[in-house]
């Protein structure tokens, strides 16, 4: 089978799994917002630790995005997506049983590195089932699984912790990441292979990471997602409080109206997968997105202006901004 999947018709099943898997990573983060007020009361989280519960996904991302391509390629995609969904299960199940912060930020930063595990991981396995000719349109699809299953979670959320608490909805991702490990480790054990010999040099994977550190195009990329992704959480995460708190609006209403600007990014996500197809210069993509998404956050964190106009701003940071992963 040719690496760029060029003489292979794309197998949508396994395709629509590999999204399954990036939502399902997704909804570690899409639990923690409509989660926040109730934690902060059982766990006495000060403000600065609540933004540490949200933000351990990018802290961890932003120390392991650099090394995590180079690793996948040396240690396996298949393999290492395996190892990611394992540590976010295990992670999620643990972190239920959390009396203080301690334990629950410790496995919030094992959850962010599963997740980036997986989001570097998952395009590398994608690649071997998809036909070079669909692949812009295969990764806008794959760009939207963050919104899908951050939106679906946030909905899910309020009924989840009236059913079960907060610890009861940590326990049940935790059984849904474990059910989708081995849903992909059974299906895809055909792709499964081998190392090249040229992937069992330990020396060849740290010249691999230090090349990629030494390259310009890699770090600026690095820099503008990580920009986008700070100011994503940012948003995604205090959204819900910002509705609750300031709003007066209930803690269900607060998730929906955030899931459904969430959910804005998924069209973001194929337009710009589409924009692409169509021959749209990517810095041009990029440079516009970013920009809206900057005024946007004036608007959504400015105490001056009204409430329509805070959430309309918040609805068109979130639209805009899911032009930039397919990108």
């Amino acid at each position: 089978m040719d690496l760029l999947g060029s003489e292979t018709r794309t197998q949508w099943g396994r395709l629509i799994l590999l999204v399954g898997v990036g939502i399902v990573a997704a909804f570690q983060i899409g639990k923690a917002p409509p989660a926040l007020p109730l934690l902060r009361t059982d766990l006495g989280l000060t403000l600065f630790l609540a933004g540490w519960v949200l933000s351990a996904f990018n802290f961890m991302g932003a120390l392991a995005a650099p090394v995590a391509g180079a690793v996948s390629d040396w240690f396996g995609h298949r393999r290492l997506i395996l190892f990611g969904l394992g540590i976010m299960a295990v992670s999620s199940f643990v972190g239920s049983f959390a009396r203080g912060p301690s334990l629950l930020l410790g496995t919030r930063f094992l959850e962010g590195l599963g997740y980036i595990i997986i989001i570097v991981s998952a395009p590398g396995l994608i690649i071997k089932v998809v036909n070079r000719q669909d692949m812009r349109v295969v990764f806008g699809i794959w760009g939207s699984f963050m919104p899908a299953g951050g939106a679906i979670m946030m909905i899910l959320a309020p009924i989840l912790i009236a059913g079960f608490g907060w610890r009861g909805m940590w326990r049940i991702n935790a059984g849904l990441v474990f059910a989708f490990m081995t849903w992909l480790a059974w299906t895809t054990r055909d792709l499964a292979g081998g190392k090249s010999q040229d992937k069992l040099s330990s020396i060849k994977l740290l010249n691999d990471i230090r090349l990629t550190l030494k390259t310009p195009g890699p770090v600026l990329l690095a820099l503008c997602f990580g920009l986008y992704g700070f100011q994503f959480l940012t948003v995604l995460g205090f959204l819900p409080t910002l509705l609750f708190e300031e709003a007066g609006l209930d803690q269900g209403l607060a998730s929906v109206l955030t899931a459904i600007a969430l959910a804005v990014s998924v069209p973001g996500n194929l337009l710009g997968g589409w924009l692409m197809q169509r021959g749209a210069k990517r810095w041009t993509l990029i440079a516009t997105a970013s920009m809206t998404m900057g005024l946007c956050a004036f608007g959504i964190f400015s105490g001056s202006t009204s409430f329509l106009f805070r959430y309309t701003a918040a609805v068109v940071f979130m639209g805009i901004g899911g032009i930039l992963p397919p990108t």
